[in-house]
């Protein structure tokens, strides 16, 4: 019997999981997957609820009900004073995950857009020149020598990069710091704060075994994982929009400046999301002049000194934001030529009403997809919360929900789950409702009891999140990032520095690891291709390919009337990254390559700082 009095806090903590991983396996239908040539598979909720029940048992056997609730309400002691350190180990998780698991590379649009821009701003160029290859009126020769994630300026024979600066800005200064690797660091520091902040969020208006269980949700959540381990502009700006939100509404000036600060950067970082800056000046604002204000004249006015306080806090927390707004429309004005104007087109074409109800088909079958059906919960506790429950906390975070929404359900439409990214800012908070709501609803029950099923259940739906994840092949992106970098260095090593590389996935990388000019195939005419290539090669420059083997159906289709467009002769070099094919041919003399050299791709999992690959200028 004294054995099973010691084991009853590890028989309860198993079951209480096990019974949350057999309602998940009911709902889902269970899952496959395999992990380290490990296959790992459950499919029936049966044998999980079956150990449950049995472990549950043998806690509580031998209690009287007395017993059983004083027992309940030290668990949820112990879970209490563990939880601030589970959810720092998890944050720490998190961003270890992001650090050791990320691509580091240069590669994609995105990537290799933030990280040749932030290049720009430490050289202290915003433009960059546009090589003239084909004599084409500006700016279609500017499309055809812009690399992805660049687009021509307003200043003919120049380029500029379509992305935000603010996370450029953030890379140029690690990059001072620790070099190549410094651009990189941003991404993990980010979803770290990302997780413990909502653990912050939450532990206002629940126990924090409670705002343990919304951390877990947010941080297991399949979006995040999957932008944790790419570089890209929607976790560092849903970290500061986070940052923002727990620092709004302080009576101390200093915190309200800190808070608009943090949301002038979220600003630089995605301006789109312009809307959440005003959305939450106006709830710090009114939540400021809500019956809670310390001040009070004799007549129920507010006292003019409460007057001047809000006035002088809605002042500090703006003024940043609108020198943010000012700076970006800057930028947009020397890239562009206009404050409103970006590298992505006009805003009709990107933002349209009619996009709407596609995009709400889109959240809901991606919600499915990912298992995410906590976030109706955390939607519903919200709006609960922001009209009966805590107005003053909630409508910030009601509101910034509410404009993320309104920013992205009018935005161009995706087809895959993961661009749930861009809703990332609303996510914490969203998370915290969740777990508050469902505490509040199972208190009614059981106090003590609640917290323990809040943490357990979220438990297993970060579980199953990681596994979706894990299924999805998110972990093992990194691996197909290095082909990026180990193609370009192959051109760097062998191609004429003269040359040029037609290419449009690669065209990013090429360029900087490589510091080879670049064409755009896709904006080169269909029967075209063949006299580009000998006008290059009168002038002395030698004309290469370099394309993913997905690439490769669309490039011949596009050509299909091209002597050089069947890519029928063996080409120079290729990379292979599993099943994945990169190939390099050369389109000024096909017939000279016997057999494609096998360009080797470091795929080995190195410590990342120490696979980091650097730019062809700073060799």
């Amino acid at each position: 019997m004294t054995l099973l009095v010691r084991a009853r806090p590890l028989l309860a903590a198993l079951g209480a999981a096990l019974g949350a991983w057999a309602g998940v396996v009911l709902v889902t239908g269970g899952m496959v997957f395999d992990m380290g040539g490990l296959r790992v598979s459950s499919r029936s909720p049966s044998r999980p609820a079956a150990l449950a029940a049995i472990m549950l048992l043998a806690a509580a056997w031998g209690l009287s009900a007395a017993e059983r609730r004083a027992y309940l309400a030290r668990m949820r002691q112990r879970g209490d004073r563990l939880a601030p350190a589970a959810a720092m180990l998890l944050a720490l998780t998190v961003a270890a995950t992001s650090a050791l698991l990320g691509g580091h590379v240069a590669g994609g649009a995105d990537a290799s857009g933030y990280v040749s821009q932030s290049r720009h701003w430490t050289e202290g160029r915003m433009r960059v020149p546009a090589p003239d290859l084909v004599g084409a009126p500006w700016p279609e020769r500017g499309w055809l020598v812009a690399p992805l994630g660049y687009a021509p300026s307003h200043v003919v024979g120049e380029l500029g990069a379509t992305y935000a600066p603010g996370l450029p800005w953030l890379m140029a200064a690690g990059a001072a710091v620790a070099g190549e690797g410094g651009r990189y660091v941003w991404t993990p520091l980010f979803v770290g704060f990302f997780v413990w902040g909502t653990f912050l969020l939450a532990r206002r208006d629940a126990p924090p075994l409670v705002a343990l269980g919304a951390a877990m949700l947010a941080g297991t959540s399949p979006p995040v994982l999957f932008a944790a381990v790419q570089t890209m502009s929607d976790l560092p700006a849903s970290a500061l929009w986070l940052g923002a939100l727990l620092t709004l509404g302080s009576h101390v000036a200093g915190v309200t400046l800190a808070s608009g600060a943090l949301a002038a950067l979220a600003l630089v970082v995605r301006p789109n999301l312009v809307a959440v800056g005003g959305a939450l000046w106006l709830a710090h604002a009114l939540g400021r002049a809500l019956p809670t204000r310390r001040a009070r004249a004799a007549d129920g006015r507010p006292a003019p000194d409460a007057r001047s306080d809000q006035l002088v806090h809605a002042v500090l927390w703006a003024a940043p934001v609108v020198f943010a707004a000012l700076a970006v429309a800057a930028v947009n004005t020397v890239l562009w030529g206009a404050p409103t104007a970006s590298g992505y087109g006009a805003n009709a074409d990107l933002f349209m009403a009619a996009n709407v109800p596609r995009n709400v088909a889109r959240l809901w079958r991606w919600t499915i997809e990912t298992g995410g059906y906590w976030v109706l919960i955390g939607l519903a506790g919200i709006v609960w919360a922001a009209v009966v429950g805590a107005p003053r906390r909630a409508w910030p975070q009601l509101s910034l929900v509410a404009a993320v929404l309104a920013s992205y359900l009018v935005y161009a439409v995706f087809e895959e789950w993961w661009y749930l990214r861009f809703y990332l800012p609303a996510w914490p908070a969203l998370a915290a409702a969740a777990a508050v709501a469902a505490w509040r609803g199972l208190a009614r029950w059981h106090h003590d009891g609640a917290a323990i099923a809040v943490a357990a259940v979220s438990l297993a739906i970060g579980t199953d999140a990681v596994t979706r994840t894990a299924g999805a092949g998110a972990f093992e992106l990194w691996k197909s990032e290095q082909r990026y970098a180990a193609v370009a260095t192959f051109v760097a090593t062998q191609a004429p520095p003269g040359a040029v590389v037609l290419s449009v996935q690669h065209s990013g990388a090429v360029p900087y690891y490589s510091a080879r000019t670049i064409a755009r195939w896709d904006y080169i005419a269909p029967d075209d291709l063949d006299s580009v290539c000998a006008r290059l090669a009168a002038a002395g420059r030698q004309a290469w390919l370099v394309v993913d083997d997905w690439e490769e159906t669309p490039f011949r289709q596009r050509f299909a009337t091209a002597v050089r467009g069947r890519l029928d002769w063996a080409p120079l070099g290729e990379a292979r990254v599993g099943t994945a094919r990169v190939r390099v041919y050369d389109l000024t003399t096909p017939t000279r390559a016997v057999g494609p050299a096998l360009i080797p791709v470091r795929t080995a999992a190195a410590w990342p700082w120490t696979r980091i690959p650097v730019p062809a200028t700073a060799k």
